[in-house]
């Protein structure tokens, strides 16, 4: 079901219950672009630490964003043993609004993932002209914050107004009290009601006439006041019905104020459904998650920290449970049965032996995706990465040992060492970053660091490992690479060899140890140094650590409030 600005309320409404009934939901995202960055130093690379990855992600695509949410519902049903299904496939755009205090959003786009966007029946249209707004909890906190002050400021007025109606002259009140008798009548004259040009004259001089303006006026919305040509003999307001029927009252500040706050919930929009799902403490399933979490952290819940502990604390706090398919697909059992794990691919595979196809049934009013595939568009691909996960669930039942086995999969014991790992592309060694805990660390003895001229060339280097056999390279930059033996028994003897060895100059070789601990030093002496920018940053910091996680009860607020560069509103894409 396509979600728009026209049924988003309708849905969201709904969402509630389906939420507390459903047994797990799956996500997705599409986006206006990949990457923003060039250069060797931001490549990803097969020596990446998760930490080193997560800066590349928030280096690589800081503009981009999503325009596509995908929403799939799975509830088992017990009478059935089935999973039905409901899909959501939400079109989100920025805020267009004018309310004073919201970010007029600027985004990057990618010409190549517009056009293959495109090429797949994106609906450009649809998305400008219906997509849902959103606000993330700074941007909201923010917009709160401007309509407190501008409340309080009217308020203030209003009061400095009142103190000044009340001082009327005593030998003016009488003249007041006669003038308002006077325009009540006109008012309320049944035959004033059927001739729109009626008038009222009240002769007054100066004084008075500014007493009918400041006291009288603003108690009737309903008329209007005119003040004729001065003269001799004083003046006179003209009193006219407008022929509009107001209240009888303008809207009190009140009114106002609950109305403007109406329009920051309205434009909050699609982030109040990324909320929902984490107060519904529901396993949330998606595929290599990485940059759809960073995205939707990012967009609709607070800018990404730039301390990678403190993005875990985050993912723990909006995602308490959460499973990345293609970290089930690329480990035991499942990397030894399952050739490709690029997600149509992988359904593929999971249609097949040894696998058992577990049909889903839609849900009553919501169409079947099984006719009508619609690759890359985020509710199907939602829809069939939920799929993929009761596949190969289902799978681990069918080899487990146990007596006590359950067709409700989602409930599984088995499914548990999965949870909170993130998928890490290309790291043979380190294959997924552990969001509830210290990340994998294995030895890289074989690896080494080189720095060289910025003339050598990638033959060069195999050049200076000759001895040691066959090498893989990974650039860092234009003048460092990372060299890694493809014989690791090989590693003790390199930096001996190296040293009797004379180096070409501006060539340096250490271990990777030795590159891990001056960066951590460089690292260390730069936090030394006071922070001179003018660079602004949030207040309140509330580190948000990983040392209590994954734990629902840490809030938004703690979130909102983390010590984050609040210019830094960081985003990424998907890959795969």
């Amino acid at each position: 079901m396509d979600v728009t600005k026209s049924n988003f309320q309708t849905v969201l409404e709904a969402l509630d219950d389906e939420l507390e009934n459903a047994s797990f939901v799956s996500i997705d995202t599409e986006f206006t672009g990949l990457n923003s960055t060039e250069g060797r130093s931001n490549k990803l690379s097969s020596l990446d630490t998760p930490s080193e990855r997560y800066k590349k992600v928030l280096n690589s695509s800081p503009q981009f964003i999503i325009i596509q949410f995908g929403l799939s519902i799975f509830r088992f049903d017990n009478s059935i043993s089935k999973y039905v299904n409901k899909t959501y496939n939400f079109y989100i755009f920025p805020n267009t609004s004018t309310l004073p205090g919201l970010p007029d959003t600027k985004f990057l786009s990618q010409a190549s993932s517009l056009g293959f966007l495109a090429s797949q029946g994106f609906d450009f249209n649809k998305l400008i002209k219906e997509g849902i707004p959103y606000l993330n909890l700074v941007n909201e906190e923010k917009l709160r914050v401007i309509l407190e002050k501008k409340s309080q400021s009217l308020h203030l007025h209003s009061d400095a107004s009142s103190s000044q109606l009340s001082e009327i002259p005593a030998d003016q009140k009488r003249f007041l009290n006669n003038i308002t008798s006077r325009v009540e009548t006109f008012l309320q004259n049944e035959e004033n009601e059927e001739k729109r040009n009626a008038v009222l004259e009240l002769h007054c001089n100066t004084i008075q006439n500014e007493l009918i303006f400041s006291h009288v006026k603003s108690r009737y919305p309903n008329l209007l006041f005119e003040s004729s040509k001065k003269t001799c003999n004083g003046c006179t307001v003209i009193v006219k019905k407008t022929g509009i029927q107001k209240s009888k009252t303008e809207p009190s500040e009140t009114d106002s104020y609950v109305a403007e706050m109406q329009k920051v919930e309205d434009n909050v929009g699609f982030s109040r459904i990324i909320r929902k799902i984490t107060d519904s403490g529901k396993l949330v399933v998606g595929h290599n998650m990485l940059l759809d979490l960073c995205h939707i952290l990012g967009q609709f819940c607070a800018p990404l920290p730039e301390d990678y502990d403190d993005f875990k604390g985050m993912v723990n706090t909006f995602f308490p449970r959460f499973i990345d398919t293609k970290v089930m697909a690329t480990t035991k059992p499942f990397r030894d049965l399952l050739q490709n794990s690029a997600l149509d691919r992988l359904l593929n595979s999971l249609l097949a032996a040894p696998f058992r196809n577990i049909e889903v049934i839609p849900a009553t009013g919501f169409p079947s995706y099984t006719d009508n595939f619609k690759n890359h568009e985020a509710g199907y691909d939602a829809f069939i990465t939920g799929r993929c996960f009761v596949a190969m669930a289902n799978y681990l039942e069918d080899i487990s040992s146990s007596q006590s086995k359950t067709a409700a999969v989602h409930e599984s014991l088995l499914v548990t060492p999965f949870y909170q790992k993130i998928f890490m592309m290309m790291v043979p060694d380190i294959p997924y970053m552990t969001i509830s805990g210290p990340d994998l660390e294995p030895s890289r003895e074989h690896v080494f660091h080189v720095t060289f001229p910025s003339e050598w060339k990638l033959q060069d280097i195999f050049h200076l490992f000759s001895v040691h056999g066959t090498v893989r390279v990974d650039w860092t930059g234009d003048t460092s690479a990372f060299v890694t033996l493809h014989r690791k028994e090989n590693s003790h003897f390199v930096l001996s060899a190296m040293a009797e060895s004379k180096l070409p100059v501006g060539c340096s070789v250490i271990s990777y140890q030795a590159y891990l601990n001056r960066k951590s030093q460089i690292a260390t002496l730069s936090a030394e140094v006071p922070d001179l920018s003018s660079r602004k940053r949030l207040s309140s910091p509330v580190q948000c650590n990983t040392s209590d996680v994954p734990s629902p009860k840490k809030t938004r607020e703690d979130v909102k409030n983390m010590k984050l560069n609040k210019e830094q509103f960081v985003v990424s894409a998907n890959w795969d």
